[in-house]
């Protein structure tokens, strides 16, 4: 296999089209379809399959897609690691954080810090929901991320954890039972989670697990915050956001805090990258001053 293969394969993928494949790649048709006549004939099985709707990948052809892709990023940043080493750093750096993440106060003032120090990076902050974090984790398409949930332990990924930040339950401003002291009260009320209701690593599951209970009976499914915010400000729905959500002015005026007495689950906030030590230089410097900047804000008891 070689990587000029491996690239027209990505692009067939990507069009659905060898002629549009070809126009992406700015190579002539018949030089895109020796390329991947060769790459079936190395790996002995066909990759692609012409119907009526373009061509379309076969199940040998998905598998290694992922790979390819994979590998042409891998040679991508290699090549822009050396060239920071050799002097001005212009790394295109893409990292993703969740809604909770991205209001962490040293997220903001490394990026910023970041910026300020190399002016010629291309930096991309994308934010992401976890199952979306773990498809481009495994695909190379991000260096690393930022995430207020568990992403490493079960997929192979590299985790370097860096704090724990406690949960808040949130309601809008004279929330009915926003002076309400009981878990076991709020049970009937109608609640607003970010992330799918079957995962059982999220905060919202831990939560009543924790607490010996059943969860609620009513709840709406929403992966955009801004929506599941404005939702909750115009209705009696409940959310749980972070500890750090006391210092957002805009949730501080917009929503009430509810303390209940039972015990609150911790967010484990953590780096995850498919290998740190694989970054560029310059991933790998601000991967750092990130993994830094929180353990100080946020230093763990002994």
């Amino acid at each position: 296999m070689k990587l000029h293969q491996l690239r027209a394969l990505a692009a067939v993928s990507e069009t659905g089209s060898m002629q549009e494949a070809s126009r992406l790649l700015h190579v002539t048709q018949p030089a895109l379809s020796k390329a991947i006549k060769e790459l079936e004939a190395s790996v002995g099985a066909a990759l692609f399959v012409r119907t009526n709707k373009g061509v379309q990948l076969t199940p040998y052809g998905q598998r290694l897609v992922g790979h390819a892709r994979l590998i042409s990023e891998n040679v991508r940043r290699a090549r822009q690691d050396l060239e920071d080493m050799k002097g001005t750093v212009v790394s295109e750096i893409t990292v993703a954080v969740t809604p909770v993440t991205a209001l962490l106060r040293p997220a903001g003032a490394c990026i910023t810090a970041f910026r300020r120090d190399f002016p010629s990076a291309q930096l991309r902050v994308q934010e992401m929901r976890p199952a979306q974090m773990l498809e481009h984790l495994r695909e190379g398409t991000i260096d690393f991320a930022l995430t207020s949930q568990s992403l490493a332990t079960a997929h192979g990924l590299d985790c370097a954890q860096a704090c724990h930040v406690p949960t808040l339950i949130a309601g809008r401003k004279d929330h009915p039972l926003r002076k309400t002291r009981s878990l076991g009260a709020l049970l009937e009320a109608e609640w607003l989670v970010l992330d799918p209701l079957s995962d059982t690593g999220t905060p919202f599951r831990q939560l009543f697990a924790i607490n010996g209970m059943t969860l609620p009976s009513r709840v709406v499914e929403c992966t955009s915050m801004t929506l599941a915010l404005e939702m909750c400000r115009q209705s009696d729905l409940l959310v749980l956001l972070s500890e750090e959500s006391r210092r957002s002015r805009y949730l501080v005026e917009t929503m009430d805090f509810i303390d209940v007495d039972e015990t609150m689950p911790d967010r484990t906030i953590a780096l995850v990258s498919r290998d740190r030590h694989t970054l560029t230089w310059a991933a790998a410097r601000l991967h750092d001053a990130l993994l830094d900047a929180l353990r100080q804000e946020f230093p763990t008891a002994d």
